[in-house]
């Protein structure tokens, strides 16, 4: 089976443990996803892999070249994300099928999770990287906020990676060791267990913050 799926973050919420302590969870709506490619290692590719897409869209919604691989795949519908997982064996698994969180994540399981974090924009040095600042006496003039030199004489140039002003969040952030809470299907009515069984997404409770915005997309992987 697939180590890791991709869902849609919904918030933050809290939750009550055995003890009556108050836990901070983020609500993630999971899948189902839908497998689209299989890679095999006694194929072309040479590694077994599993590609699956998550939120269906009409094709004429997609790029020419993302069509043509969910046409290769004879789906008739095509997604807003695709994402391709390594897998140690391929086995049962085919194009066209629907996986369920439930068959990947059980609660109490350890998941790390990939996001892209809140952009901020342009931002300054003591916002984006918690600078100090300077003293706010007499004879300081001007330079309260700024992030003071950038590197010597010498060199000529300001080294890659000088922490300064510049454009804030926006970038792929991993947050591994979180623990799955709860998980809970989100049923339909007078839908049964037997019925939605891989076709139904299911809300998970991960203790702790996640990285981005309400509904942005978020993949969860087994660790």
């Amino acid at each position: 089976m697939i180590p890791g799926m991709i869902g849609k973050k919904i918030g933050m919420a809290r939750m009550f443990d055995e003890k009556g302590n108050v836990v901070p969870v983020t609500l993630i709506e999971m899948g189902p996803c839908t497998v689209v490619g299989v890679k095999t290692s006694d194929g072309k590719d040479k590694y077994d892999a599993v590609q699956v897409g998550y939120s269906s869209v009409k094709m004429d919604k997609l790029t020419k070249p993302m069509q043509g691989v969910y046409k290769k795949s004879g789906l008739k519908s095509g997604f807003k994300v695709l994402k391709e997982f390594r897998v140690d064996k391929t086995d049962g698994i085919g194009v066209g099928d629907e996986i369920g969180a439930d068959a990947v994540f059980s609660e109490n399981m350890t998941v790390k999770i990939i996001g892209t974090s809140i952009g901020r924009g342009f931002a300054g040095a003591m916002k984006r990287h918690g600078f100090g600042g300077s003293e706010n006496s007499h004879g300081q003039e001007k330079v309260h906020r700024r992030p003071m030199s950038g590197g010597a004489t010498d060199a000529q140039r300001v080294f890659r990676g000088k922490r300064g002003p510049g454009h804030m969040g926006n970038a792929q952030v991993t947050v591994a060791n979180l623990k799955l809470v709860k998980m809970k299907p989100m049923y339909e009515t007078g839908q049964t267990e037997a019925e939605s069984a891989g076709k139904t997404p299911y809300i998970i409770a991960v203790r702790g913050a996640v990285p981005g915005k309400q509904n942005s997309l978020v993949i969860v992987e087994k660790m």
